[in-house]
């Protein structure tokens, strides 16, 4: 089962894992990682569900009895027997009364749940897109860091071996022999942790690497973004990258890197 496979089985219905998605799910941390975000979202959406008719529908009994009008505001007509001819005849105030709220019928309830509901609809139908939205490709990644290092395709001279042990040390890599002269290097953080960026001369022009430890992929895959051409490969651990800037066959490239890796002896402290 691939990722995207996974991924769509898991947006489809969160809370359900057939045997088949469980046995991904156990070897890809990535995608158990989607499936925990997935169920989490689907808890929030099933509280937000979980409405308060009454607040809705303005049917909720007051917070207390309603204060009555004094006796002068009733609006009934003053008691005038007996009274003095000349005094002042005091206004007769009647008072402002609220109308009463009228109760949302019968009727008008399935409207209203039928609002919220598309609401809802609205937001698992956004949430679900959100959450689907395949990450950005790891190529795509490597095209933009390694763009925004440009002055290292300019470098000709060979890297003295302490700064080039000095990187790749810093990572957790130690290369064995067969790899290309090395003209620059840089212990570079890239998502999450620091990778080797060096770049190699050829006969065909320079070449970028990129050691990535802890990025796997399943084959070679070639790619070619914003000018540049790559090409991924999977090695002991993780994975190889290389790039250039002038068509050429950059699987012989990897193929020393991937070698350069196998027979290194262990990481230096």
């Amino acid at each position: 089962m691939t990722h995207d496979e996974a991924r769509e089985l898991i947006g489809a219905v969160p809370g359900e894992a057939s045997a088949e998605l469980q046995a991904h799910l156990k070897t890809c941390p990535e995608c158990q990682a989607y499936r925990d975000q997935m169920l989490a979202f689907d808890a929030r959406l099933r509280q937000a569900l979980e409405l308060d008719w009454h607040k809705i529908a303005g049917t909720a009994p007051p917070a207390g009895p309603i204060p009555k009008p004094p006796a002068e505001a009733t609006g009934s007509a003053p008691d005038t027997a007996g009274a003095d001819p000349t005094a002042p005849v005091r206004a007769t105030v009647t008072a402002l009364t609220r109308k009463a709220r009228v109760p949302l019928t019968k009727q008008a309830r399935p409207r209203l749940f039928a609002f919220a509901a598309s609401v809802a609809a609205a937001l698992v139908i956004g949430g679900v897109l959100w959450l689907s939205r395949p990450p950005e490709s790891l190529a795509a990644e490597i095209v933009t860091h390694v763009e925004g290092e440009p002055h290292s395709w300019e470098k000709t001279e060979p890297v003295q071996t302490e700064k080039l042990d000095a990187v790749l040390r810093k990572s957790g890599v130690n290369l064995g022999s067969g790899m290309q002269p090395v003209v620059y290097a840089s212990s570079c953080w890239f998502r999450g942790h620091y990778v080797p960026h060096v770049v190699v001369t050829t006969k065909d022009g320079p070449v970028t690497v990129m050691i990535l430890l802890h990025e796997r992929v399943n084959a070679a895959q070639q790619f070619n973004e914003a000018g540049y051409s790559g090409l991924l490969v999977p090695a002991t651990t993780g994975s190889v990258a290389v790039l250039s800037r002038t068509p050429m066959n950059l699987e012989k490239q990897a193929a020393s890197v991937v070698h350069a890796l196998q027979t290194a002896g262990p990481t230096p402290n």
